[in-house]
């Protein structure tokens, strides 16, 4: 006992005054750079200098993660809870504003893309509350020390660095100077870098994408995001359902892709509403709520809300508040 009250101090000490390095003095960072050169023609020098500005513990170099004891695994939480953060007066409000201010944009986006404005605009108040908050984490030393340090997916996140670099030269914009959220997520729509590339449009056509002082292509990009996720021109999305004990083995936690048509649940005696056509697909989901669980029979196009956020409680959120978005709009309007 005497010898643990001394080591764990100096073990406490170690982790505090860790020693530190700049991101050049790691291999796996000077591969990358390499790579980077060699496959893109980035200047090495400016890569060398931009990597030095940030620092990764000595730790990090070894790139071996210690053994973790075995947590039991968290409860996600609870639906009612979850949907509380976002569907707030003040969002509801902020939304319908935003909406007002930005109406021929928006206007244009439905046209363009088939996907209904009251959804651009949810997305845009439950990631950022309309731009109010993009992140303040600089994004080029999140994604280093994620691709490079003692971190889980660091495959994932070498990619989107390499996203970030090439979607920085192609947008002409400092790497050094770009924020966002705490894992890489950036903008008004919070698109990590390689949806920024693949995603992106320059909708006021003024030769670039800014998605992170401009609403106008923010509007236009998550748009397309959904359009090019085949999103059914304004298809419906979700209803409320109810299902015996025996049915809730078909409504899942995780998200449900819709594979079976409405005639196939109708044949397996879930009370399916007479107005959805016998071959539209349908999933089922439930909530997790501290008491009853929430279920949901749900369309194809909810399913394509979950490859924006993969978090049926999320793609509810967003659904939901674009419903009291649109309610209060209206009423603003009479």
């Amino acid at each position: 006992m005497r010898r643990l009250l001394i080591i764990i101090p100096l073990l406490l000490f170690s982790w505090v005054h860790a020693k530190t390095l700049p991101a050049t003095q790691f291999k796996s960072a000077q591969n990358f750079i390499h790579k980077m050169v060699k496959e893109h023609h980035f200047n090495q020098d400016e890569l060398l200098f931009i990597f030095s500005k940030i620092e990764l513990t000595v730790a990090d170099k070894t790139q071996k993660e210690t053994k973790k004891i075995k947590k039991p695994k968290s409860q996600p939480m609870a639906w009612d809870k979850y949907k509380g953060l976002f569907l707030t007066q003040s969002r509801i409000q902020n939304g319908a504003k935003f909406w007002r201010d930005n109406l021929a944009t928006l206007k244009r986006a439905e046209s363009t893309y088939n996907v209904p404005i009251e959804i651009i605009v949810a997305i845009l108040g439950v990631e950022t509350s309309y731009g109010q908050k993009k992140g303040t984490h600089p994004t080029l030393e999140t994604l280093v020390k994620r691709a490079f340090g003692n971190y889980r997916r660091r495959n994932f996140y070498k990619k989107e660095l390499e996203s970030f670099l090439l979607m920085s030269r192609e947008n002409a914009l400092p790497p050094l100077a770009i924020k966002g959220s705490y894992a890489g997520a950036m903008g008004y729509p919070q698109f990590i870098a390689s949806s920024y590339r693949h995603y992106a449009v320059d909708f006021n056509q003024d030769g670039k994408i800014d998605l992170f002082s401009n609403p106008i292509d923010a509007i236009g990009s998550i748009a397309n995001y959904f359009d090019k996720h085949q999103w059914h021109d304004f298809g419906e999305i979700a209803r409320p359902i109810s299902l015996s004990s025996t049915q809730l083995k078909h409504a899942k936690r995780s998200t449900n892709q819709p594979k079976k048509n409405a005639k196939f649940w109708r044949n397996n005696s879930l009370n399916i509403d007479s107005d959805i056509a016998n071959k539209t697909k349908l999933a089922f989901i439930r909530l997790p709520q501290q008491k009853i669980d929430e279920t949901w029979l749900t369309f194809w196009n909810f399913y394509v809300l979950t490859r924006y956020n993969h978090d049926n409680r999320y793609a509810m959120a967003v659904y939901q508040l674009s419903k009291e978005i649109k309610q209060q709009l209206n009423q603003n309007n009479h």
